[in-house]
């Protein structure tokens, strides 16, 4: 529940007139948040935002032009990578040769008032693209929860929001430019390069740097957002209708307890105002409440659920209301590892209930309240949504605690429901188990890989793995 406000005084006041003085005796975090540490006078290692992943490269460049960008990856030697915000839990940036930061590419080339298009360079970071969009009286139709990645990054692991009516990031693509390792820049879209632009648009980096990228907008638009605290199966028995009723709804089911987090995001009408406010840091709140009632063996007899409801139960809603790219995202200060797969939509609700039952049957450590959305189906090759609506489920991990146990245990669950894994988080599967979930265009996806970077000069150690390389 890494966004949601939990009212964190009343829910200290809970936890206090329940638990007296059991507070602070849960565990402690003792996995270190960063990988590794710098040392004055050596190279100075890349680490991603999450602190799992780094790389020392021998080789750095942040090219800030497109000449510039086609030049470096021209002379880059060994593996080669782009990095932007690096926001991807998963291993898709390491490489200990040359690392190209998009940082510098950044910034509105053009727009087209007529067709509510805009073209930008990728290295733009989402938190920027909403003011520079209004400025010409555009606005992205739907974006993430958080602001901070590059724009292409975000295209090319297929980053989405919820709305079963909206794709992912990806599906808004009408054009782009890619910078291939052979020194060319390709122009992509239905009509150009259109295999290239089907495999560019969900490509994890691996047919090369996308410079630039031309999306789909709407006319700039107001959101007001409502955020719940509401018993799960209430709204599980209700989903299909708040998902019909709702421009955006999903939730955020809290593992031992009977409550869950809703939001619903609606075009905003005249006199919304916003009430209340986040609490950046209310998933730790709801971490020391765990942490002082997990080691206890009355878990599951109801003590956490008991606090939880005293606490929660009467808590007022938070609304915030506001132009659509100051609504969709929420602050990020507590740091987390997180994997997330894609199942389709229909079976979603069952294997949400799977997973909420495995971890109480299990006994799993994980007080993070677990996101469930849905994304509506697109037609790119290895977007998670190709051919099917999806129900997108992330579980994640406070960055101090270990996530591979908990992890495994869930992943298979995924993998019964035919999940497809999120690109840029943490999973297990490789070529072998990846293939099946993508029959139509797998194998069209490895060709246009293979004719764009016939030597791998792209394939650090994850991506070959991905791809059987």
């Amino acid at each position: 529940m890494k966004r949601r406000t939990f009212i964190q005084s009343t829910l200290a006041v809970g936890v206090s007139g329940a638990l007296g003085t059991l507070l602070g005796c849960g565990p402690r975090g003792e996995v270190p948040q960063s990988p590794v540490t710098f040392t004055p006078g050596q190279e100075m290692p890349w680490i991603n935002w999450a602190g799992n992943q780094s790389c020392t490269p021998n080789w750095r460049v942040s090219p800030s032009s497109e000449d510039e960008l086609v030049t470096a990856l021209k002379a880059a030697r060994g593996v080669v990578r782009a990095v932007g915000a690096g926001h991807s839990f998963s291993a898709v940036v390491p490489t200990d040769d040359t690392l190209i930061s998009t940082d510098l590419l950044s910034g509105l080339v053009r727009h087209d008032p007529d067709k509510i298009q805009a073209t930008l360079l990728a290295g733009t970071r989402l938190h920027d693209m909403g003011p520079m969009l209004q400025s010409v009286g555009q606005a992205m139709p739907n974006m993430p929860d958080m602001d901070y990645p590059a724009l292409g990054g975000a295209v090319a692991n297929s980053v989405h929001a919820t709305g079963t009516s909206f794709g992912s990031m990806s599906s808004y693509v009408t054009g782009l430019k890619l910078a291939t390792v052979s020194g060319e820049l390709l122009e992509c879209n239905a009509e150009k390069n259109p295999e290239i632009f089907q495999a560019a648009r969900t490509s994890i980096g691996a047919l090369g740097i996308t410079s630039e990228i031309t999306l789909q907008n709407l006319p700039s638009y107001d959101l007001t957002e409502v955020n719940r605290i509401e018993k799960f199966e209430d709204v599980f028995a209700d989903m299909e209708a708040r998902c019909k009723a709702h421009r955006h709804f999903e939730c955020y089911p809290i593992p031992y307890s009977t409550l869950c987090i809703t939001v619903a995001t609606d075009i905003a009408k005249p006199g919304d105002k916003t009430i209340g406010e986040d609490d950046p840091q209310a998933v730790n709140t709801l971490r020391t409440v765990f942490d002082a009632v997990s080691w206890v063996p009355v878990v599951g007899e109801g003590l956490y659920e008991k606090v939880l409801t005293a606490a929660m139960g009467d808590a007022a809603d938070v609304v915030r209301t506001g132009p659509s790219y100051q609504v969709f995202p929420h602050v990020r200060i507590v740091r987390f590892r997180e994997m997330e797969y894609t199942v389709p939509a229909e079976v979603g609700p069952a294997c949400m209930r799977e997973i909420l039952g495995t971890i109480r049957d299990r006994n799993i450590p994980l007080s993070f309240p677990i996101e469930y959305r849905y994304v509506k189906a697109d037609d790119i090759w290895l977007s998670m949504f190709e051919g099917q609506d999806g129900c997108s489920i992330s579980i994640h991990q406070f960055g101090d605690l270990d996530y591979k146990a908990v992890f495994a245990e869930i992943e298979p669950i995924f993998w019964k429901y035919g999940g497809r894994p999120h690109w840029g988080k943490i999973h297990t599967l490789g070529a072998e188990q990846l293939a099946p979930l993508y029959p139509r265009h797998w194998q069209d996806f490895q060709e246009v890989r293979r004719e764009l970077d016939p030597r791998g000069q792209l394939m650090n150690a994850h991506l070959k793995d991905l791809f059987g390389v």
